[in-house]
Protein backbone atom coordinates (compact mmCIF):
# COMPACT_ATOMS: atom_id res chain seq x y z
CA UNK A 1 0.00 0.00 0.00
CA UNK A 2 3.04 2.54 0.90
CA UNK A 3 4.11 1.71 -2.69
CA UNK A 4 1.16 2.69 -4.11
CA UNK A 5 0.79 5.74 -2.17
CA UNK A 6 4.41 7.28 -3.48
CA UNK A 7 3.41 5.87 -6.95
CA UNK A 8 0.19 8.14 -7.02
CA UNK A 9 2.11 11.06 -5.32
CA UNK A 10 4.82 11.02 -7.97
CA UNK A 11 2.87 10.97 -10.73
CA UNK A 12 0.35 13.65 -9.60
CA UNK A 13 3.25 16.21 -8.60
CA UNK A 14 4.85 15.44 -12.28
CA UNK A 15 1.25 16.32 -13.56
CA UNK A 16 1.06 18.94 -12.18
CA UNK A 17 4.46 20.38 -12.50
CA UNK A 18 4.27 19.82 -16.15
CA UNK A 19 0.79 21.37 -16.39
CA UNK A 20 1.88 24.39 -14.77
CA UNK A 21 5.29 24.89 -17.15
CA UNK A 22 2.50 24.76 -20.21
CA UNK A 23 0.84 27.65 -18.52
CA UNK A 24 4.21 29.51 -17.81
CA UNK A 25 5.27 29.18 -21.49
CA UNK A 26 1.60 29.84 -23.02
CA UNK A 27 -1.58 31.84 -21.38
CA UNK A 28 -4.01 29.31 -22.30
CA UNK A 29 -3.81 25.03 -23.13
CA UNK A 30 -4.04 23.62 -26.47
CA UNK A 31 -5.95 20.40 -27.58
CA UNK A 32 -2.92 18.41 -27.85
CA UNK A 33 -1.62 19.22 -24.56
CA UNK A 34 -5.20 18.41 -23.27
CA UNK A 35 -4.75 14.83 -25.21
CA UNK A 36 -1.09 14.62 -23.96
CA UNK A 37 -2.48 14.91 -20.29
CA UNK A 38 -4.84 12.16 -20.90
CA UNK A 39 -2.77 9.76 -22.29
CA UNK A 40 -0.56 10.53 -19.41
CA UNK A 41 -3.18 9.70 -17.19
CA UNK A 42 -4.68 6.73 -18.67
CA UNK A 43 -0.66 5.50 -18.51
CA UNK A 44 -0.25 6.23 -14.88
CA UNK A 45 -3.48 4.48 -14.27
CA UNK A 46 -2.43 1.30 -15.71
CA UNK A 47 0.74 1.31 -14.42
CA UNK A 48 -0.29 2.01 -10.93
CA UNK A 49 -2.96 -0.98 -11.47
CA UNK A 50 -0.32 -3.79 -13.33
CA UNK A 51 2.06 -2.84 -10.36
CA UNK A 52 -0.67 -2.80 -7.33
CA UNK A 53 -2.08 -6.51 -8.69
CA UNK A 54 0.61 -8.46 -9.67
CA UNK A 55 2.82 -10.81 -7.72
CA UNK A 56 5.50 -8.10 -8.44
CA UNK A 57 6.64 -7.81 -4.77
CA UNK A 58 7.99 -10.86 -4.74
CA UNK A 59 11.15 -10.14 -6.76
CA UNK A 60 13.99 -8.60 -5.18
CA UNK A 61 14.14 -5.56 -7.28
CA UNK A 62 10.23 -5.03 -7.12
CA UNK A 63 10.99 -1.97 -5.60
CA UNK A 64 13.04 -0.02 -8.64
CA UNK A 65 10.44 -1.87 -11.12
CA UNK A 66 7.80 -0.03 -9.29
CA UNK A 67 8.94 3.04 -9.46
CA UNK A 68 10.81 3.46 -12.48
CA UNK A 69 8.33 5.10 -14.68
CA UNK A 70 6.65 7.19 -11.68
CA UNK A 71 10.21 8.67 -10.74
CA UNK A 72 11.11 8.85 -14.59
CA UNK A 73 8.01 11.12 -14.33
CA UNK A 74 8.67 13.15 -11.20
CA UNK A 75 12.39 13.63 -11.51
CA UNK A 76 11.65 14.48 -15.80
CA UNK A 77 8.79 17.21 -14.74
CA UNK A 78 11.45 19.02 -12.45
CA UNK A 79 13.97 19.28 -15.04
CA UNK A 80 11.34 20.34 -17.83
CA UNK A 81 10.64 22.93 -15.19
CA UNK A 82 13.49 24.20 -14.18
CA UNK A 83 14.58 24.47 -17.86
CA UNK A 84 11.37 26.95 -18.34
CA UNK A 85 11.94 29.09 -15.46
CA UNK A 86 15.77 29.64 -16.22
CA UNK A 87 14.46 31.69 -19.35
CA UNK A 88 12.98 33.60 -16.68
CA UNK A 89 15.84 34.27 -14.36
CA UNK A 90 18.38 37.75 -15.61
CA UNK A 91 21.48 36.58 -16.27
CA UNK A 92 24.17 36.70 -13.66
CA UNK A 93 21.59 37.07 -10.93
CA UNK A 94 23.68 34.30 -9.15
CA UNK A 95 20.70 33.64 -6.27
CA UNK A 96 17.43 33.74 -8.33
CA UNK A 97 19.54 30.95 -10.41
CA UNK A 98 19.53 28.61 -7.72
CA UNK A 99 15.54 28.32 -7.71
CA UNK A 100 15.79 26.67 -11.16
CA UNK A 101 19.21 24.70 -10.67
CA UNK A 102 18.02 23.68 -7.33
CA UNK A 103 15.18 22.10 -9.13
CA UNK A 104 16.91 20.69 -11.99
CA UNK A 105 19.53 18.98 -9.54
CA UNK A 106 16.56 17.78 -7.58
CA UNK A 107 14.62 16.41 -10.56
CA UNK A 108 18.31 14.14 -11.97
CA UNK A 109 18.55 12.84 -8.18
CA UNK A 110 15.07 11.58 -8.19
CA UNK A 111 15.93 9.70 -11.70
CA UNK A 112 18.44 7.85 -9.79
CA UNK A 113 16.42 6.57 -6.91
CA UNK A 114 14.91 3.64 -8.09
CA UNK A 115 18.44 2.41 -8.74
CA UNK A 116 20.20 4.05 -5.35
CA UNK A 117 17.57 3.48 -2.94
CA UNK A 118 19.01 0.11 -1.96
CA UNK A 119 22.89 0.99 -2.02
CA UNK A 120 23.57 1.53 1.93
CA UNK A 121 26.54 3.70 1.96
CA UNK A 122 25.12 6.30 -0.47
CA UNK A 123 21.45 6.63 1.01
CA UNK A 124 22.88 9.08 3.43
CA UNK A 125 24.67 11.21 0.95
CA UNK A 126 21.31 11.06 -1.17
CA UNK A 127 19.05 12.59 1.30
CA UNK A 128 21.41 15.06 2.02
CA UNK A 129 21.96 16.23 -1.75
CA UNK A 130 18.35 16.41 -1.95
CA UNK A 131 17.56 18.66 1.40
CA UNK A 132 20.55 20.91 -0.15
CA UNK A 133 18.65 21.08 -3.58
CA UNK A 134 15.30 22.01 -1.72
CA UNK A 135 16.93 24.50 -0.01
CA UNK A 136 18.63 26.45 -2.93
CA UNK A 137 15.28 26.28 -4.71
CA UNK A 138 13.54 27.71 -1.26
CA UNK A 139 16.49 30.65 -1.61
CA UNK A 140 15.96 31.48 -5.01
CA UNK A 141 12.09 31.03 -5.49
CA UNK A 142 12.04 33.90 -2.55
CA UNK A 143 14.29 36.06 -5.10
CA UNK A 144 12.88 34.85 -7.83
CA UNK A 145 9.10 35.77 -7.29
CA UNK A 146 9.71 39.29 -5.57
CA UNK A 147 12.60 40.44 -8.55
CA UNK A 148 12.73 43.23 -10.03
CA UNK A 149 9.86 45.15 -9.62
CA UNK A 150 10.35 48.38 -7.11
CA UNK A 151 7.14 49.45 -5.70
CA UNK A 152 6.41 53.08 -6.36
CA UNK A 153 8.15 55.90 -3.76
CA UNK A 154 4.63 57.26 -3.23
CA UNK A 155 0.66 57.62 -4.33
CA UNK A 156 0.58 60.24 -7.10
CA UNK A 157 -2.39 59.99 -9.85
CA UNK A 158 -3.22 63.22 -12.24
CA UNK A 159 -3.83 61.58 -15.61
CA UNK A 160 -7.63 59.89 -15.81
CA UNK A 161 -7.32 56.24 -15.36
CA UNK A 162 -8.48 53.86 -18.46
CA UNK A 163 -7.01 55.49 -21.31
CA UNK A 164 -4.72 54.93 -24.00
CA UNK A 165 -3.17 57.55 -25.55
CA UNK A 166 -1.47 57.44 -28.91
CA UNK A 167 1.28 59.70 -29.55
CA UNK A 168 4.61 59.91 -32.05
CA UNK A 169 7.06 61.09 -29.48
CA UNK A 170 7.76 62.08 -25.83
CA UNK A 171 7.52 65.68 -26.15
CA UNK A 172 4.28 65.25 -27.91
CA UNK A 173 3.06 63.47 -24.86
CA UNK A 174 4.70 65.21 -22.23
CA UNK A 175 2.55 68.68 -24.40
CA UNK A 176 -0.86 66.97 -24.09
CA UNK A 177 -0.33 65.46 -20.50
CA UNK A 178 1.57 67.81 -18.21
CA UNK A 179 3.08 66.10 -15.09
CA UNK A 180 2.87 62.76 -17.00
CA UNK A 181 6.47 61.79 -15.54
CA UNK A 182 6.48 64.21 -12.35
CA UNK A 183 3.17 63.79 -11.22
CA UNK A 184 2.50 59.86 -11.85
CA UNK A 185 4.43 56.21 -10.98
CA UNK A 186 5.33 55.23 -14.54
CA UNK A 187 6.46 52.45 -15.77
CA UNK A 188 8.87 53.02 -19.13
CA UNK A 189 9.38 50.08 -21.38
CA UNK A 190 11.91 51.97 -23.47
CA UNK A 191 14.93 51.26 -25.82
CA UNK A 192 16.22 54.84 -25.39
CA UNK A 193 18.90 56.02 -23.23
CA UNK A 194 17.57 55.55 -19.41
CA UNK A 195 19.31 58.78 -18.25
CA UNK A 196 16.66 60.87 -20.59
CA UNK A 197 13.87 60.06 -17.51
CA UNK A 198 14.38 61.71 -14.37
CA UNK A 199 14.64 58.39 -11.99
CA UNK A 200 13.19 61.17 -9.10
CA UNK A 201 9.95 61.37 -9.55
CA UNK A 202 8.90 57.02 -8.98
CA UNK A 203 9.14 56.26 -12.52
CA UNK A 204 10.57 52.16 -13.29
CA UNK A 205 12.74 51.86 -16.44
CA UNK A 206 12.94 48.61 -17.95
CA UNK A 207 15.50 49.27 -20.73
CA UNK A 208 15.17 47.39 -23.63
CA UNK A 209 18.06 46.12 -25.08
CA UNK A 210 20.46 42.38 -25.88
CA UNK A 211 23.82 43.53 -24.44
CA UNK A 212 23.02 42.85 -20.85
CA UNK A 213 20.34 42.33 -18.22
CA UNK A 214 19.30 42.68 -14.75
CA UNK A 215 19.50 45.85 -12.45
CA UNK A 216 21.85 48.70 -14.20
CA UNK A 217 24.25 50.69 -12.27
CA UNK A 218 22.97 49.26 -8.72
CA UNK A 219 20.11 51.14 -9.36
CA UNK A 220 17.06 49.27 -8.48
CA UNK A 221 15.06 51.54 -10.48
CA UNK A 222 16.68 50.54 -13.97
CA UNK A 223 16.57 46.91 -15.33
CA UNK A 224 17.66 45.86 -18.97
CA UNK A 225 15.95 43.00 -20.67
CA UNK A 226 16.16 41.51 -23.96
CA UNK A 227 13.42 42.11 -26.61
CA UNK A 228 13.06 38.52 -27.34
CA UNK A 229 11.22 38.29 -23.29
CA UNK A 230 7.81 39.71 -24.15
CA UNK A 231 6.23 37.13 -22.02
CA UNK A 232 8.45 38.21 -19.02
CA UNK A 233 8.31 41.64 -19.27
CA UNK A 234 4.38 41.66 -19.09
CA UNK A 235 4.12 39.65 -16.25
CA UNK A 236 6.65 42.42 -14.57
CA UNK A 237 4.45 44.96 -16.14
CA UNK A 238 1.53 43.47 -14.49
CA UNK A 239 3.13 42.99 -11.15
CA UNK A 240 4.15 46.54 -11.05
CA UNK A 241 0.36 47.51 -11.96
CA UNK A 242 -0.78 45.47 -8.89
CA UNK A 243 1.94 47.26 -6.11
CA UNK A 244 0.49 50.92 -7.00
CA UNK A 245 2.34 51.95 -10.47
CA UNK A 246 -0.60 53.99 -12.78
CA UNK A 247 0.58 54.13 -16.21
CA UNK A 248 2.83 52.77 -18.74
CA UNK A 249 5.13 54.25 -21.13
CA UNK A 250 6.07 52.43 -24.12
CA UNK A 251 8.09 53.87 -26.75
CA UNK A 252 10.41 50.67 -28.00
CA UNK A 253 7.49 49.06 -30.17
CA UNK A 254 9.52 49.46 -33.25
CA UNK A 255 12.70 47.84 -31.59
CA UNK A 256 10.21 45.03 -30.79
CA UNK A 257 9.13 44.31 -34.02
CA UNK A 258 12.48 44.17 -35.01
CA UNK A 259 13.88 41.85 -33.04
CA UNK A 260 10.64 39.77 -33.18
CA UNK A 261 8.09 40.32 -36.20
CA UNK A 262 5.32 42.56 -36.24
CA UNK A 263 2.47 40.08 -35.35
CA UNK A 264 4.50 39.20 -31.99
CA UNK A 265 4.97 42.93 -31.09
CA UNK A 266 1.61 43.73 -32.04
CA UNK A 267 0.52 40.63 -30.15
CA UNK A 268 2.12 41.68 -27.01
CA UNK A 269 0.90 45.62 -27.75
CA UNK A 270 -2.21 44.29 -27.42
CA UNK A 271 -2.02 42.06 -24.70
CA UNK A 272 -0.14 44.48 -22.41
CA UNK A 273 -3.44 47.20 -23.06
CA UNK A 274 -5.99 44.71 -22.07
CA UNK A 275 -3.70 44.30 -18.95
CA UNK A 276 -3.65 48.12 -18.54
CA UNK A 277 -7.23 48.59 -18.91
CA UNK A 278 -7.94 45.85 -16.66
CA UNK A 279 -5.90 47.25 -13.67
CA UNK A 280 -8.32 50.88 -14.66
CA UNK A 281 -4.95 52.24 -15.46
CA UNK A 282 -3.38 54.28 -18.36
CA UNK A 283 -0.99 53.05 -20.96
CA UNK A 284 0.75 55.85 -23.26
CA UNK A 285 2.26 54.11 -26.45
CA UNK A 286 4.31 56.65 -28.54
CA UNK A 287 5.05 55.01 -32.27
CA UNK A 288 6.28 56.96 -35.81
CA UNK A 289 3.53 55.25 -37.39
CA UNK A 290 5.16 56.30 -40.49
CA UNK A 291 7.43 53.60 -39.98
CA UNK A 292 5.10 50.98 -40.77
CA UNK A 293 3.48 49.88 -43.52
CA UNK A 294 -0.10 50.96 -44.43
CA UNK A 295 -1.47 47.12 -43.06
CA UNK A 296 0.39 47.42 -39.55
CA UNK A 297 -0.33 51.12 -39.62
CA UNK A 298 -4.02 49.90 -39.68
CA UNK A 299 -3.92 47.61 -37.36
CA UNK A 300 -2.37 49.56 -34.85
CA UNK A 301 -5.06 52.94 -35.69
CA UNK A 302 -8.04 50.27 -35.10
CA UNK A 303 -7.02 48.58 -31.99
CA UNK A 304 -6.20 52.34 -30.74
CA UNK A 305 -9.71 53.75 -32.07
CA UNK A 306 -12.44 54.70 -29.45
CA UNK A 307 -9.62 55.96 -26.84
CA UNK A 308 -8.33 59.34 -26.57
Amino acid sequence: MEEVLVMINAFLIGFILLWGAIHIKKPTSEVKDVMYFAIFSSAAYIWIFIMSTTKISNLSYSFTLKMLFPLAVYGFANMYVARVLYTYVPKKDYIAMLFPVGMFLLGALNLTYPFTRNIEWFAPYGFLMGAVFRAAMAIGAIKFVFYPIAPPKKEKKTIAPGNVYLFRNKEEAEQALPGLFSDNNVIVITRKDPRNFSLENGIFIYWITKIREGIIDDNPRIFAISPTKMDILIDLITKGLKQGYNVVYIDAFEYLMLENGFESAFKFLVSLKDRVLAENKTLIFVVSLDALSERQRKLIEREFKGYP
